[in-house]
C-alpha cells in the first residue's frame, strides 16, 4: 500500500468521523424519554437459555417454561430468556452495561391468566401460553415442586393472590423481584465450572474404562475350531463370565452374542458375508477384542417404525439404526478393544449402552464419505472412545443424547466431521487429532450445555471447531489450515490458550448476544485474525489480559499488554500483520477518533470486536510450536 492509497485512507476516516459526529445521536442512541416498549412475542426474540434437547422434550410432553424478554437500550434485537434465573444472571454479567446498555423495558411470564400446575411428577404445565407482565412488579413462586426438562423454575405472577393460589398446590413461597434479583444462581460462571470439572471427566472416563477392561481377560471356555465349528455354537456352549477364543479366520454372517462372554481373536477375520450388522449384542458385560471385521452390510437408515414416536424417532430412524460391524441396544459393561473394521455402512453402533469402552480399533469407511456413515454412533447414554482412528466415514464419532460421553486421544482422517454432537452436553473432547475432514473437526450442534473441547489438533478442513450450545469450556485446541478456524457460537462459554494459526478466518464471533470469554489465545499468520457477525461490540478481554494478535504493534513497548487497543475487525487493524504501511495509518489521528467513536457510540459498535489489553507475545509458545511443526507451507511465523 503505497503513501496514495494511505492519504486515502486518512481522508475516509476523517469523513466518516464527520459524518458519525452529525448524525450519532438522531440513529444510534437511545431515547430515555420515549415510552415503554410493549412486549414482543417470544418467538420474536433472540431467545437463549435452555439446550434445545429441554425445549423438544418440553414440547413433546406438553411442559410450560416460564419467559422473560428485555428490550436494552443499545442492542437492536429483543433478547428472550428461557428461565428467570437466566434472566437474572444477564442482568448482572459484567459486561452487560458495556455490550447492551441498560433495560428499556424486562417482561416475565405471567401465570395468572391460565390454568396452571405442577401435578405430572412435578412437570410446570399451562393451559395456554402466558401473558407478558413487568418484571418489577410481578410476584414470584421460588423453591416449589415446579419444575421444566432443565431442573427447578422460579414461576411468574402478576398477582400476589395467584401467586399464593400456586404454593396452596405446589409449594414454595411467594417473593418480589428485589429479592429474585438477590437470589444467585447455581453458578454464574458455567464455563470456569466446566474448565475446573475437566480433570474429574477424565478421572470417570479411568473408571469406566477400568470397569469394562475387566472383560478383557475371562477363562477360556471355548475355542471355534476344536471344541465347536462356529461362533454361534460357541456362544450357546460357553459359560457366562467366559472367553470363546476365535484363532482362524471365519465366515459368521449375522451372530448375536446374547450371553456375558468374551469373543477373544488373535487378529482374527470375522467376515459378516455383506449382509446386515455382523455382531449384535444384547447382553451385559460382553467383550470383544482382537478381530478384524469385514463384510458388513451397507444399509445406512433403518425402518421406520410406528411404535417409536418420540420426538427424535426421525433421528434415531436415520442414524441408530444401520449396518455395523457391531451392535449394542440397551446393554451395559459393552468392551471393545484391538478391532479393525472395514465398512460401507457404519463401525459400531451403540444405543443405550451404558459403561461401554471402545479403544485401540480402527474403521476404514468409503472413498466418498457420502458413500458411507458412521465410525461409531453412541445414543442416550455416556460412552468411552479412545486411541482410535477413523478414515474415510460420514462422522467419526457421531453422539446423540450421549450426556457425559469421552472421546479423546483419537484420530480422524478424511471424514466429513471428526466428532459431531447432537443433543449431547457435559462431554469431554479431549487430545483428539483431526486431518483433512471435508467439513469440519469438531462441531457441535442443537445447543447442549456444558461440554469441554481440551487439547484438540484440528488441520486443513472447511472448519475447524465449531461450537454450540452455552456454558463450555474450549481451551488449549491448535487450528491450522482452515477456512474457519473457531466459531464462538456457544454462548455464556470459555474460550482460552487455543492457537489459530494459518487460518482464511481464526475466528468467527458467531453470537448474536455476546456473552463469552476470549482471552489468551494466540493469533497467528491468518488471512483474517477474525471476524464477526451482527450484534453489539465483543470485548476479548477478561482481568486486564487480552489475545496476541501476530501484527499488533506497541511504539512503546516493554509491557506485557500493548498501550493500544486492538480491533481484528477494525479497517486498518485487521491488515496490520500483512501490510506494512498499515502500521502507519493505524498511527494517524483520524483514524485514532473514528476508533474512539466507534468504542462510545452503540452504532458504530455493531459487528466488532476489541481487545483492550492485546499481549505483546504468544500466551502459548509451547502449543505455538506444535503448530509450526506441521503446516502444508513450510510453517508460520509468530
Amino acid at each position: 500500500m503505497g503513501s496514495s492509497e494511505t492519504t486515502g485512507w486518512q481522508w475516509l476516516a476523517i469523513a466518516l468521523v464527520a459524518v458519525a459526529a452529525v448524525v450519532v445521536t438522531a440513529a444510534f442512541t437511545a431515547d430515555a424519554g420515549s415510552a415503554r416498549p410493549e412486549p414482543v412475542a417470544y418467538d420474536e426474540t433472540v431467545g437463549v437459555g435452555l439446550t434445545m434437547e429441554a425445549e423438544q422434550i418440553a414440547r413433546a410432553e406438553g411442559a410450560s417454561i416460564p419467559r422473560a424478554e428485555v428490550f436494552y437500550s443499545q442492542f437492536r434485537y429483543v433478547v428472550g430468556y428461557s428461565g428467570i434465573d437466566r434472566l437474572v444472571s444477564a442482568l448482572d454479567a459484567p459486561a452487560r452495561a458495556s455490550q447492551f446498555g441498560y433495560p428499556l423495558a424486562v417482561y416475565v411470564s405471567d401465570y395468572g391468566g391460565v390454568s396452571v400446575d405442577c401435578s405430572a411428577g412435578g412437570s410446570l404445565s399451562a393451559s395456554a401460553t402466558p401473558a407478558w407482565t413487568p418484571a418489577e412488579t410481578a410476584h414470584y413462586v421460588v423453591d416449589s415442586d415446579a419444575r421444566s426438562p432443565a431442573g427447578p423454575v422460579i414461576v411468574p405472577f402478576e398477582d400476589r393472590a395467584d401467586a399464593e393460589a400456586f404454593t396452596d398446590d405446589c409449594g414454595g413461597r411467594v417473593v418480589d423481584w428485589e429479592t429474585v434479583r438477590a437470589r444467585k444462581p447455581p453458578t454464574d460462571d458455567p464455563a470456569a465450572a466446566v474448565r475446573a470439572q475437566v480433570e474429574q471427566r477424565a478421572s470417570r472416563a479411568d473408571e469406566r474404562v477400568a470397569a469394562a477392561r475387566e472383560h478383557r481377560d475371562r477363562p477360556v471356555s471355548v475355542v471355534v475350531g476344536r471344541d465347536v465349528a462356529t461362533v454361534r455354537a460357541a456362544i450357546d456352549r460357553a459359560p457366562p463370565n467366559t472367553t470363546i477364543r476365535v484363532p482362524t479366520a471365519t465366515t459368521v454372517g449375522n451372530v448375536t452374542v446374547d450371553k456375558p462372554v468374551t469373543l477373544r481373536g488373535e487378529s482374527t477375520r470375522l467376515d459378516g458375508g455383506g449382509d446386515g450388522t455382523v455382531l449384535r449384542v444384547t447382553a451385559d458385560r460382553v467383550g470383544v477384542v482382537g478381530f478384524e471385521i469385514v463384510g458388513v452390510g451397507n444399509a445406512t437408515v433403518g425402518e421406520s417404525t410406528d411404535d417409536d414416536s418420540s420426538w427424535d424417532a426421525p433421528v434415531r430412524q436415520g442414524y441408530g439404526q444401520s449396518d455395523a460391524a457391531l451392535a449394542a441396544t440397551n446393554v451395559s459393561g459393552l468392551f471393545v478393544a484391538n478391532v479393525s473394521v472395514e465398512t460401507p455402512a457404519s463401525g459400531f453402533v451403540l444405543v443405550g449402552t451404558p459403561g461401554a469402552v471402545v479403544e485401540n480399533v480402527t474403521v476404514d469407511g468409503t472413498d466418498d464419505w457420502r458413500d458411507g456413515f458412521m465410525g461409531v454412533v453412541g445414543m442416550d447414554e455416556p460412552i468411552v472412545v479412545q486411541h482410535s482412528t477413523f478414515t474415510d466415514g460420514r462422522d467419526g464419532v457421531y453422539l446423540h443424547r450421549a450426556d457425559g460421553t469421552v472421546l479423546r486421544n483419537n484420530t480422524f482422517r478424511r471424514n466429513r466431521f471428526g466428532t459431531h454432537l447432537m443433543y449431547t452436553s457435559d462431554a469431554l473432547i479431549a487430545d483428539n487429532r483431526a486431518r483433512d475432514q471435508s467439513h469440519a473437526g469438531i462441531v457441535v450442534m442443537t445447543d447442549p450445555s456444558g461440554n469441554a473441547i481440551v487439547g484438540n489438533d484440528v488441520r486443513r478442513a472447511r472448519s475447524g471447531i465449531l461450537t454450540a450450545g452455552s456454558g463450555s469450556y474450549v481451551g488449549h485446541n491448535v487450528v491450522v489450515g482452515t477456512e474457519r478456524g473457531l466459531s464462538t457460537n456457544a454462548g455464556r462459554s470459555l474460550y482460552e490458550h487455543n492457537v489459530l494459526a494459518d487460518n482464511a478466518v481464526g475466528v468467527i464471533a458467531a453470537t448474536i448476544v455476546p456473552s463469552n470469554r476470549v482471552v489468551e489465545n494466540d493469533f497467528v499468520a491468518n488471512d483474517r485474525h477474525a471476524t464477526s457477525r451482527p450484534g453489539p461490540m465483543r470485548i476479548y478481554t477478561h482481568d486486564g489480559r487480552g489475545n496476541y494478535w501476530s501484527g499488533a504493534y506497541d511504539l512503546d513497548g516493554g509491557a506485557p499488554t500493548l498501550s493500544r487497543p486492538y480491533s481484528p475487525t477494525d479497517s486498518v487493524d485487521r491488515r496490520l500483520h500483512r501490510r506494512d504501511a498499515a502500521v502507519v495509518l493505524g498511527e494517524a489521528p483520524s483514524v485514532h477518533a473514528l476508533r474512539s467513536l466507534r468504542g462510545t457510540t452503540p452504532g458504530f459498535r455493531s459487528a466488532s470486536i476489541v481487545d483492550t489489553a492485546p499481549l505483546t507475545e504468544p500466551a502459548n509458545p509451547k502449543l505455538l510450536a506444535t503448530a509450526t511443526n506441521e503446516t502444508t507451507d513450510g510453517g508460520v511465523s509468530p
